[in-house]
């Protein structure tokens, strides 16, 4: 596998490396040149905490070195997200090996995530998303509303990538991110405020410490901004927290709530001829689309120490979410179909987890056992509002909700078990297994536009794994962990896939048709990865450099895909994913970090008439770098680079979106509590789509969603 990996890489038009690689040298070294002048006036590095010495819990659900993790694992700090030129979650994941982010909007405020060669096209999602271990991804699809974490209220984010369904279960196909927000052991109050073109305006608070011996976190934030594109306007707000209810030796008690509400407009695609007119120009058949969204979630958490190695712990927590969504499909060049969609979900989710720190074993081992259960609860009605041809959408200024359409209310159950078995023979060897079994129930009544039977499905599967983890070499100057694993993963489809009613217009009897399909079963795959993580000291005191390394191959079947031939949604396909993911770290002395990541996705067809064929919209190489300097005068600077290529757009392999390389920098200065910034965002001026699609009925059109050009942004906070 890794033998044909590198030979995929080597047959990479050279040209294209060598212009990537010369931009990159140019200007990281402007700025690398300023970090060794002022890394002379620097404190020692002694103090400082290692990415691969992070102590993470997302990965296996127990607190172990990010180094000892049986997965490519990564680890973001709120002083990293906070010291680089990054405005949305998108763009600090992007920081990343092997996540990328596509975006609709122009501003990346409208992301789409792809990872190891999933990309759910905002249709679904393969990535599980949660915020302090509970789940983020709405009900109806699986896509996460990434505008309701605010940045300032998170403290760190891991992320495993790959399938982790052997403890996540669904959705976690091709990862798990998970948002942590609290950090009640610090007194700390910061304000921020942020000022840019495009109308954008933004304030955030977060607070954390300790109020009456409790515990607690606060954050709030609101958004505003005009959109780069016409009709693209969004606002944003936030606010939550938590507090401690019980904290001693023993037990842990806290409650925490999270409440965001969105609006915002969708500009839409632009065809190739609209986009050489006006990169900034919205599509006529998208005038109408607006989407008003609130969300208000709460949770109860808890642990109990059973005894010296074994606790209890666990969470109950809810949701709700109401939405208001206007959206247009674009049927043909010259016609689209514009319906109001009043949607209602809930949700309840559980969680228990017994874990036991040590076992009466010959040798160190550790066990977990689990239960989750979640309920899901939808309400969706579509109302008609407009239909016809580009020019009665040119003509038609305004448009309000028409009749009712369809109406039906779905859910969801589900449950789940799930256990891990961690041995350590030896001091330098770790081994897991692990299990999961999950049922899931899903159903749906039609009410509108005539009552119907009630339909429900029910699936199950069963998601082991095993994993290793070996360290070859510990000292005082380098360490080094070899990894593998293998594991079986799945993905249910959507309720949306299941059952959504929204009705598509034809010439032909019924005259109107739906997508979904209320017999699709679940996708399966099988995962096998292996990798290292590696830390070395260079210059004692000066430079440390820190690498991990994961190559894996995944083979799909079952998998959901979307059917010309019956016009909706089937279980089709099949294909492989493989890819390399490499990250390399500098540390130079204690004011100075460099990275350099390389993400290399290849994900195939493997049936039908695209057998062989790369799967389309995902970037076969994506390459990030950065640097950031502080000197103690209080003057800092950062810098990304970021390199995509080899996106096809097309099951067939013959269109291509044009490779793109974009530089965003940061400057920064703080005076006591005080810190001002400017951030220069796409400074190359680079005219480029992260993304696009052609159109279905043959007539030859391609369809872009273009990014915004070079534009600054200000920012001034108070930390206290």
């Amino acid at each position: 596998m890794l033998r044909s990996l590198l030979e995929q890489y080597y047959r990479l038009e050279t040209h294209k490396w060598t212009a990537w690689c010369t931009s990159v040298v140019v200007s990281l070294l402007t700025l690398f040149a300023f970090s060794i002048a002022v890394a002379q006036d620097s404190d020692s590095e002694s103090d400082r905490v290692y990415e691969l010495e992070t102590i993470i819990v997302t990965a296996e659900r127990m607190k172990n070195p990010l180094s000892a993790s049986t997965a490519a694992t990564s680890v973001l700090t709120a002083e990293e997200i906070r010291d680089f030129p990054i405005s949305n979650i998108s763009d600090a994941l992007g920081l990343l090996p092997g996540i990328s982010f596509f975006n609709r909007d122009g501003l990346g405020r409208d992301p789409l995530a792809t990872v190891r060669g999933f990309y759910g096209g905002g249709e679904a999602e393969y990535l599980l998303v949660l915020m302090d271990g509970k789940q983020l991804n709405n009900i109806e699809t699986g896509v996460v509303n990434w505008n309701s974490v605010p940045l300032s209220s998170i403290e760190s984010i891991e992320v495993i990538r790959g399938g982790a369904s052997s403890l996540y279960g669904d959705t976690a196909i091709g990862g798990v991110v998970n948002i942590l927000t609290k950090d009640e052991d610090v007194q700390r109050t910061r304000l921020s405020s942020h000022v840019g073109r495009f109308g954008v305006f933004s304030a955030q608070l977060r607070s954390t410490g300790r109020l009456r011996e409790r515990g607690y976190s606060l954050f709030a934030s609101e958004e505003r901004n005009d959109g780069f594109r016409d009709h693209a306007d969004r606002e944003i707000e936030n606010v939550g927290g938590s507090i401690s209810l019980l904290d001693t030796s023993r037990a842990s008690l806290s409650i925490s709530t999270a409440h965001n509400w969105v609006r915002f407009d969708e500009p839409g695609p632009l065809s190739g001829a609209e986009l050489a007119v006006s990169r900034s120009q919205s599509s006529p058949f998208y005038k109408f689309d607006h989407t008003t969204e609130r969300k208000h979630r709460a949770g109860l958490d808890g642990e109990f120490k059973l005894n010296a190695g074994a606790r209890l712990s666990g969470y109950i927590s809810g949701e709700l979410r109401k939405a208001d969504i206007i959206r247009t499909l674009q049927l043909s060049p010259e016609f689209a179909d514009t319906k109001n969609r009043d949607l209602s979900t809930s949700r309840l989710a559980s969680s228990a987890q017994l874990t036991f720190d040590t076992l009466p074993t010959p040798f160190d081992s550790k066990l977990i056992l689990g239960v989750d259960a979640a309920l899901h609860f939808l309400s969706s009605d579509y109302y008609q509002f407009f239909l016809g041809g580009q020019s009665d959408y040119d003509d038609q200024s305004s448009a309000d909700r028409g009749a009712l359409d369809e109406k039906g209310d779905g859910d969801r159950r589900a449950i789940a078990g799930f256990l891990q078995y961690e041995i350590s023979p030896t001091d330098a060897l770790r081994l897991v297994l692990g299990a999961r079994f999950d049922v899931l129930r899903d159903a749906f009544e039609p009410e509108a536009p005539s009552e119907g039977e009630r339909t429900s499905t029910t699936h199950s599967a069963f998601s082991p794994k095993i994993g290793l983890n070996y360290r070859y070499i510990n000292t005082s100057k380098r360490s080094g962990n070899l990894y593998a694993n293998v594991s079986r993963l799945f993905k249910t489809p959507t309720l949306d896939q299941l059952f959504d009613q929204r009705s598509i217009p034809v010439e032909f009897p019924p005259f109107k048709i739906s997508l979904s399909n209320s017999e699709l079963e679940p996708q399966f795959g099988t995962s096998l990865e292996i990798g290292a993580y590696h830390r070395e000291t260079i210059l004692p005191d000066t430079l440390t450099a820190e690498v991990s390394l994961a190559a894996y191959t995944m083979d799909l079947e079952d998998e959901l895909d979307f059917s010309l031939e019956q016009f909706r949604y089937v279980n089709i396909g099949e294909s492989r994913h493989q890819g390399v993911e490499a990250g390399l770290k500098f540390y130079i002395q204690s004011n100075i970090n460099l990275f350099v990541n390389y993400t290399y996705q290849s994900a195939t067809s493997q049936i039908g008439e695209n057998e062989g064929k790369r799967l389309k919209a995902i970037p076969r190489d994506t390459i990030a770098g950065g640097i950031r300097a502080s000197h103690r005068s209080g003057v800092s600077g950062s810098l990304i680079l970021k390199s995509v290529s080899g996106i096809f757009l097309d099951d067939a392999n013959t269109i291509t979106l044009p490779d793109y390389t974009t530089v965003d920098a940061k400057l920064s200065y703080q005076y006591g509590l005080i810190s001002a910034a400017v951030e220069g965002l796409n400074l190359l001026d680079e005219s480029y789509s992260t993304t696009g699609f052609p159109d279905a009925t043959g007539s030859g059109l391609v369809y872009f969603y273009p990014a915004a050009e070079r534009h600054l942004r200000v920012s001034l906070s108070i930390q206290m």
